[in-house]
Protein backbone atom coordinates (compact mmCIF):
# COMPACT_ATOMS: atom_id res chain seq x y z
CA UNK A 1 0.00 0.00 0.00
CA UNK A 2 1.04 3.77 -0.82
CA UNK A 3 0.80 5.99 1.90
CA UNK A 4 1.50 9.37 2.35
CA UNK A 5 2.45 11.33 5.94
CA UNK A 6 1.31 14.59 5.88
CA UNK A 7 2.23 16.99 8.90
CA UNK A 8 3.58 14.40 10.56
CA UNK A 9 6.81 15.06 12.53
CA UNK A 10 9.50 12.20 13.99
CA UNK A 11 7.53 12.18 17.42
CA UNK A 12 4.18 11.37 15.56
CA UNK A 13 5.63 8.23 13.79
CA UNK A 14 6.02 5.98 17.15
CA UNK A 15 3.74 4.39 19.01
CA UNK A 16 3.42 2.82 22.54
CA UNK A 17 3.45 -1.02 23.16
CA UNK A 18 2.08 -2.49 26.92
CA UNK A 19 5.29 -2.25 28.25
CA UNK A 20 5.24 1.34 27.73
CA UNK A 21 8.02 1.17 25.14
CA UNK A 22 8.61 3.27 21.93
CA UNK A 23 8.69 1.68 18.56
CA UNK A 24 7.46 2.60 15.22
CA UNK A 25 4.05 2.87 14.47
CA UNK A 26 2.36 -0.22 12.87
CA UNK A 27 0.86 1.67 9.87
CA UNK A 28 4.61 2.50 9.22
CA UNK A 29 4.47 -0.82 7.12
CA UNK A 30 4.50 -0.87 3.58
CA UNK A 31 5.24 1.84 0.72
CA UNK A 32 5.43 5.18 2.92
CA UNK A 33 6.38 8.50 1.95
CA UNK A 34 6.63 11.51 4.46
CA UNK A 35 6.29 14.92 3.27
CA UNK A 36 7.66 18.08 5.07
CA UNK A 37 7.22 21.63 4.85
CA UNK A 38 10.82 22.30 6.40
CA UNK A 39 13.75 20.50 5.76
CA UNK A 40 14.86 20.05 9.22
CA UNK A 41 12.05 17.78 10.06
CA UNK A 42 12.61 15.76 6.73
CA UNK A 43 16.42 15.27 7.90
CA UNK A 44 15.19 13.76 11.23
CA UNK A 45 12.93 11.55 9.54
CA UNK A 46 15.34 10.30 7.39
CA UNK A 47 17.72 9.10 10.14
CA UNK A 48 14.74 7.86 12.45
CA UNK A 49 13.10 6.01 9.61
CA UNK A 50 15.36 4.81 7.04
CA UNK A 51 12.37 2.66 5.26
CA UNK A 52 10.51 5.92 5.58
CA UNK A 53 10.96 8.06 2.39
CA UNK A 54 10.80 11.74 3.28
CA UNK A 55 10.21 14.70 0.91
CA UNK A 56 10.66 17.93 1.43
CA UNK A 57 8.87 20.38 -1.31
CA UNK A 58 6.21 23.44 -1.06
CA UNK A 59 3.96 21.28 -2.08
CA UNK A 60 2.70 17.41 -1.68
CA UNK A 61 4.35 15.20 -4.21
CA UNK A 62 2.21 13.57 -6.89
CA UNK A 63 1.42 10.45 -7.07
CA UNK A 64 -1.58 7.70 -6.55
CA UNK A 65 -2.08 7.22 -3.15
CA UNK A 66 -3.68 4.55 -1.50
CA UNK A 67 -3.91 6.57 1.70
CA UNK A 68 -3.21 9.92 3.17
CA UNK A 69 -2.68 10.74 6.44
CA UNK A 70 -2.93 14.47 7.62
CA UNK A 71 -2.14 15.47 11.37
CA UNK A 72 -2.99 18.89 11.72
CA UNK A 73 -3.98 20.94 14.73
CA UNK A 74 -4.19 24.68 16.01
CA UNK A 75 -0.89 23.87 18.30
CA UNK A 76 0.68 22.54 15.40
CA UNK A 77 -0.10 25.05 12.57
CA UNK A 78 -2.07 28.03 11.20
CA UNK A 79 -5.67 27.50 10.04
CA UNK A 80 -5.01 28.75 6.83
CA UNK A 81 -2.12 26.27 5.97
CA UNK A 82 -4.11 23.04 7.24
CA UNK A 83 -7.10 24.39 4.50
CA UNK A 84 -4.36 25.17 2.14
CA UNK A 85 -3.03 21.41 2.67
CA UNK A 86 -6.53 19.75 2.67
CA UNK A 87 -7.21 21.59 -0.50
CA UNK A 88 -3.81 20.04 -2.04
CA UNK A 89 -4.87 16.37 -0.33
CA UNK A 90 -8.41 16.52 -1.99
CA UNK A 91 -7.03 17.25 -5.64
CA UNK A 92 -4.36 14.30 -4.85
CA UNK A 93 -7.49 12.18 -5.00
CA UNK A 94 -6.32 9.40 -2.98
CA UNK A 95 -8.46 6.23 -2.19
CA UNK A 96 -8.74 6.84 1.44
CA UNK A 97 -8.18 9.93 3.72
CA UNK A 98 -7.57 10.06 7.29
CA UNK A 99 -7.54 13.18 9.75
CA UNK A 100 -5.59 13.22 12.64
CA UNK A 101 -6.39 16.07 14.24
CA UNK A 102 -4.57 17.18 17.64
CA UNK A 103 -7.23 19.29 19.53
CA UNK A 104 -11.21 20.18 20.16
CA UNK A 105 -13.99 18.35 18.50
CA UNK A 106 -15.54 21.92 17.86
CA UNK A 107 -11.89 23.11 16.02
CA UNK A 108 -11.71 20.10 14.00
CA UNK A 109 -15.68 20.29 12.83
CA UNK A 110 -15.47 23.62 12.35
CA UNK A 111 -12.01 23.03 10.27
CA UNK A 112 -13.73 20.04 8.02
CA UNK A 113 -16.90 22.60 7.76
CA UNK A 114 -14.78 25.00 5.89
CA UNK A 115 -14.40 22.63 3.18
CA UNK A 116 -17.02 20.35 3.18
CA UNK A 117 -19.36 22.50 1.41
CA UNK A 118 -17.52 23.11 -2.00
CA UNK A 119 -14.97 20.30 -2.28
CA UNK A 120 -14.52 21.30 -5.52
CA UNK A 121 -13.38 24.89 -5.12
CA UNK A 122 -9.96 25.72 -5.59
CA UNK A 123 -8.19 28.66 -3.62
CA UNK A 124 -5.70 30.71 -3.61
CA UNK A 125 -4.05 31.27 -0.30
CA UNK A 126 -1.01 33.43 -1.29
CA UNK A 127 -0.66 37.33 0.22
CA UNK A 128 0.85 40.18 -1.11
CA UNK A 129 2.00 43.13 0.45
CA UNK A 130 4.01 45.77 0.49
CA UNK A 131 7.10 46.87 2.45
CA UNK A 132 9.62 50.02 2.55
CA UNK A 133 12.60 51.20 4.11
CA UNK A 134 13.63 55.07 4.33
CA UNK A 135 14.71 56.59 1.45
CA UNK A 136 14.04 52.96 -0.34
CA UNK A 137 11.22 51.67 -3.55
CA UNK A 138 8.03 50.54 -1.93
CA UNK A 139 8.45 46.76 -2.73
CA UNK A 140 5.86 44.30 -3.11
CA UNK A 141 6.30 40.58 -2.08
CA UNK A 142 4.50 37.57 -1.90
CA UNK A 143 4.17 34.89 0.61
CA UNK A 144 2.45 31.80 1.09
CA UNK A 145 1.21 29.78 4.26
CA UNK A 146 3.58 28.53 6.30
CA UNK A 147 6.05 31.06 5.85
CA UNK A 148 6.99 33.31 8.37
CA UNK A 149 4.67 36.07 9.01
CA UNK A 150 2.33 35.40 6.10
CA UNK A 151 0.48 37.83 4.90
CA UNK A 152 1.86 41.37 6.77
CA UNK A 153 5.11 42.43 7.50
CA UNK A 154 7.15 41.43 10.72
CA UNK A 155 8.58 44.63 12.60
CA UNK A 156 11.71 42.86 13.79
CA UNK A 157 12.69 42.04 10.41
CA UNK A 158 11.56 45.92 9.19
CA UNK A 159 13.74 47.31 12.09
CA UNK A 160 16.54 44.98 10.51
CA UNK A 161 16.16 46.01 7.28
CA UNK A 162 16.24 49.58 8.23
CA UNK A 163 19.00 49.79 10.03
CA UNK A 164 21.40 47.88 7.80
CA UNK A 165 19.89 50.04 4.93
CA UNK A 166 21.29 53.00 6.84
CA UNK A 167 24.37 52.09 7.68
CA UNK A 168 25.31 50.63 4.63
CA UNK A 169 24.59 53.76 2.89
CA UNK A 170 26.33 55.96 5.35
CA UNK A 171 29.76 53.67 4.58
CA UNK A 172 29.63 54.59 0.73
CA UNK A 173 32.89 56.84 0.50
CA UNK A 174 32.84 60.30 0.10
CA UNK A 175 35.14 60.64 -3.05
CA UNK A 176 33.13 57.98 -5.02
CA UNK A 177 30.01 58.78 -6.78
CA UNK A 178 28.55 54.63 -6.19
CA UNK A 179 28.78 52.40 -3.36
CA UNK A 180 31.14 49.54 -3.42
CA UNK A 181 29.19 46.00 -4.41
CA UNK A 182 28.52 44.37 -1.31
CA UNK A 183 27.80 40.74 -1.17
CA UNK A 184 24.89 39.96 1.47
CA UNK A 185 23.49 36.56 3.04
CA UNK A 186 20.02 36.95 4.69
CA UNK A 187 20.31 33.96 7.00
CA UNK A 188 16.50 32.47 7.82
CA UNK A 189 15.11 34.75 4.78
CA UNK A 190 11.43 33.99 4.67
CA UNK A 191 9.78 35.83 1.62
CA UNK A 192 12.79 37.64 1.29
CA UNK A 193 12.00 40.68 3.41
CA UNK A 194 15.18 42.15 4.40
CA UNK A 195 17.32 40.71 1.78
CA UNK A 196 15.33 42.27 -1.03
CA UNK A 197 14.92 45.64 1.22
CA UNK A 198 18.14 46.22 1.65
CA UNK A 199 19.16 45.62 -2.33
CA UNK A 200 16.54 47.96 -3.31
CA UNK A 201 17.56 50.32 -0.66
CA UNK A 202 21.25 50.15 -2.31
CA UNK A 203 19.81 50.01 -5.83
CA UNK A 204 17.97 53.16 -5.32
CA UNK A 205 21.31 54.93 -4.53
CA UNK A 206 22.76 54.05 -7.50
CA UNK A 207 24.38 50.37 -6.86
CA UNK A 208 23.18 46.88 -6.10
CA UNK A 209 24.81 44.05 -4.28
CA UNK A 210 27.42 42.27 -5.79
CA UNK A 211 25.90 39.30 -4.22
CA UNK A 212 22.79 38.64 -2.50
CA UNK A 213 22.39 34.90 -1.26
CA UNK A 214 19.05 34.37 0.90
CA UNK A 215 18.88 30.82 3.39
CA UNK A 216 16.12 29.24 5.04
CA UNK A 217 14.82 25.67 5.95
CA UNK A 218 11.26 25.89 5.14
CA UNK A 219 10.25 24.99 1.42
CA UNK A 220 8.03 27.43 1.22
CA UNK A 221 10.07 30.55 2.33
CA UNK A 222 12.24 29.44 -0.56
CA UNK A 223 9.56 29.35 -3.01
CA UNK A 224 8.25 32.81 -2.15
CA UNK A 225 11.36 34.41 -2.10
CA UNK A 226 12.54 32.51 -5.31
CA UNK A 227 9.37 34.22 -6.76
CA UNK A 228 9.88 37.67 -5.25
CA UNK A 229 13.06 37.78 -6.94
CA UNK A 230 11.94 36.94 -10.43
CA UNK A 231 8.87 39.95 -9.69
CA UNK A 232 11.42 42.13 -8.27
CA UNK A 233 14.13 41.95 -10.55
CA UNK A 234 16.48 41.57 -7.76
CA UNK A 235 18.88 38.15 -8.20
CA UNK A 236 19.20 36.38 -5.49
CA UNK A 237 20.78 32.70 -4.76
CA UNK A 238 18.08 30.91 -2.54
CA UNK A 239 18.84 27.90 -1.36
CA UNK A 240 16.87 25.48 0.87
CA UNK A 241 19.37 24.46 3.74
CA UNK A 242 18.68 23.22 8.10
CA UNK A 243 22.68 24.05 8.25
CA UNK A 244 23.85 27.80 6.81
CA UNK A 245 25.56 27.53 3.79
CA UNK A 246 27.65 25.53 1.99
CA UNK A 247 31.65 25.21 2.66
CA UNK A 248 32.91 27.03 -0.65
CA UNK A 249 30.63 30.35 0.40
CA UNK A 250 32.98 30.40 3.70
CA UNK A 251 34.60 33.84 4.20
CA UNK A 252 33.26 34.98 1.28
CA UNK A 253 30.34 37.97 2.51
CA UNK A 254 30.76 41.57 3.44
CA UNK A 255 27.16 41.56 5.54
CA UNK A 256 25.23 38.92 7.17
CA UNK A 257 21.80 39.79 8.37
CA UNK A 258 18.92 37.36 10.32
CA UNK A 259 16.67 36.81 12.59
CA UNK A 260 16.54 34.30 14.54
CA UNK A 261 13.52 32.45 15.98
CA UNK A 262 13.61 32.22 19.83
CA UNK A 263 12.29 29.18 20.76
CA UNK A 264 14.61 26.35 20.91
CA UNK A 265 16.67 27.77 23.78
CA UNK A 266 18.42 29.50 21.20
CA UNK A 267 19.75 26.61 19.74
CA UNK A 268 18.77 28.03 16.19
CA UNK A 269 20.40 30.82 17.11
CA UNK A 270 23.72 29.18 16.88
CA UNK A 271 23.57 27.94 13.63
CA UNK A 272 22.89 31.34 12.49
CA UNK A 273 25.75 32.98 14.09
CA UNK A 274 27.86 29.87 13.56
CA UNK A 275 27.46 30.57 9.61
CA UNK A 276 28.10 34.14 10.18
CA UNK A 277 31.37 33.60 11.62
CA UNK A 278 32.27 31.35 9.17
CA UNK A 279 30.93 33.27 6.23
CA UNK A 280 31.92 36.71 6.22
CA UNK A 281 35.08 37.95 5.17
CA UNK A 282 37.01 40.02 7.91
CA UNK A 283 36.04 43.40 8.74
CA UNK A 284 32.68 42.00 7.69
CA UNK A 285 29.27 42.61 9.62
CA UNK A 286 26.91 40.49 11.52
CA UNK A 287 23.51 42.24 12.52
CA UNK A 288 20.43 40.07 13.85
CA UNK A 289 17.51 40.78 15.64
CA UNK A 290 15.71 40.31 18.65
CA UNK A 291 12.42 41.79 20.70
CA UNK A 292 14.95 41.65 23.90
CA UNK A 293 18.81 41.49 23.54
CA UNK A 294 19.71 39.94 26.60
CA UNK A 295 18.53 36.60 25.35
CA UNK A 296 20.59 36.91 22.00
CA UNK A 297 23.26 39.40 23.22
CA UNK A 298 25.43 36.32 25.13
CA UNK A 299 24.75 34.10 22.00
CA UNK A 300 25.83 37.01 19.80
CA UNK A 301 29.28 37.12 21.89
CA UNK A 302 29.94 33.41 21.65
CA UNK A 303 31.00 34.12 18.21
CA UNK A 304 31.92 37.83 17.99
CA UNK A 305 33.29 39.71 21.41
CA UNK A 306 31.74 43.02 20.61
CA UNK A 307 28.35 43.42 19.88
CA UNK A 308 26.72 46.63 19.88
CA UNK A 309 22.86 47.22 20.23
CA UNK A 310 21.12 49.71 17.82
CA UNK A 311 17.25 50.19 18.88
CA UNK A 312 14.52 50.46 16.21
CA UNK A 313 11.19 50.35 16.30
CA UNK A 314 11.05 48.62 19.58
CA UNK A 315 13.65 45.88 18.94
CA UNK A 316 17.01 45.69 19.46
CA UNK A 317 19.64 45.09 16.08
CA UNK A 318 22.64 43.50 17.44
CA UNK A 319 25.86 44.55 15.16
CA UNK A 320 29.30 42.89 15.26
CA UNK A 321 32.62 43.05 13.18
CA UNK A 322 34.25 40.02 12.36
CA UNK A 323 38.05 40.54 13.32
Amino acid sequence: MKTLLVGYKVQDLFEEDRRGERRPAAWLDGEVTCHALDVYHCHAIEKAFPGVKAVCSPHLPKGDWDLVKFKTGPKLMSGELSLDLLQEIHLLRPKRFELDFDGRERDRNDLISKIKDDPGRVRDFSATWQASVPGGARLTLTSFPGCFCHRRVDDGGLALAEVVSRELSASKPSSSSTLRPFSILDMGCGCGLVGFLVAESLRSKGDAPGRLVMVDSHARAVEAATLNSANLGIPAEVILSDDGTPAQMDGTFDVFVGNPPYYSDYRIADIFLETALRSLKRGGVCYTVCKNAAGLEPVQRRYFPEVETVRRRGYAVLKSVKN
